[in-house]
């Protein structure tokens, strides 16, 4: 989606946001444990149990550049602005923010080739019975992306770092090997990371509404896949 904010302004309403979630959904309690007492963590919103809110320190300058050198691109602009301005990995949707280029499922991602799938052209799950179609879907997932964060139930969400899909947030099935992007309700373009974050906050601030157990509900199921 397109937005006349910049991305500073973006993600200064996403920060200010963040404060109002963590005071209204962290709390803290004393747990016993015989011979010593320690604090225990509880939230509603899912996934912020593990995360608890906390940010962890932006990304190191020589090591976002050398990982743009193995990449042979720049990281998405509103992605880059996060990790250098705010924290590389951390508080944010499902189970928190992944580092830059921590892989998850024991994935090798090959950083140097494009990511193949489109909104028009997803990668539908794998047959349940083909073990050869598993993981040619898995290799070509994986690839010029890097895990964004974890859904759990082996469910991830990806952003896209190369190709045609380049800044968009996809939703992963590793059991299932299958990709496909996440689509605004709204609007049903694909969603880049402050849209994905932006939409994620909304839902868990808005007591009128569920908040996002999985993006899965805004993933592309209707696109054909032949």
């Amino acid at each position: 989606m397109e937005h006349a904010q910049t991305h500073a302004d973006r993600i200064a309403e996403i920060l200010t946001g963040l404060d109002r979630l963590r005071a209204a959904d962290l709390k803290t309690t004393v747990v016993s444990l015989g011979d010593r007492e320690v604090i225990g963590y509880s939230c509603r919103i899912h996934g912020a149990a593990v995360h608890r809110y906390e940010l962890a320190a932006p990304a190191d300058p020589a090591a976002l550049a050398a990982f743009e050198n193995r990449l042979g691109v720049g990281l998405p602009a509103d992605y880059r602005a996060w990790i250098t301005r705010v924290g590389d990995g951390g508080a944010g949707p499902m189970l928190g923010l992944f580092p830059l280029a921590q892989e998850a499922e024991d994935a090798a991602i090959d950083y140097a080739s494009n990511f193949p799938f489109t909104a028009e052209r997803p990668c539908a799950p794998a047959a349940e019975d083909s073990e050869f179609q598993w993981s040619e879907n898995i290799r070509m997932i994986h690839r010029g992306a890097t895990f964004l964060a974890n859904e759990g139930d082996g469910m991830y969400n990806l952003l896209i770092l190369r190709g045609p899909a380049a800044g968009q947030v996809w939703w992963h099935s590793y059991e299932h090997a299958a990709a496909l992007p996440v689509l605004h309700p709204d609007t049903r373009e694909p969603l880049t990371f402050l849209d994905w974050y932006e939409l994620w906050l909304a839902r868990a601030l808005d007591p009128d509404v569920d908040e996002v157990g999985s993006f899965a509900e805004f993933a592309n199921h209707g696109t054909n896949h032949a």
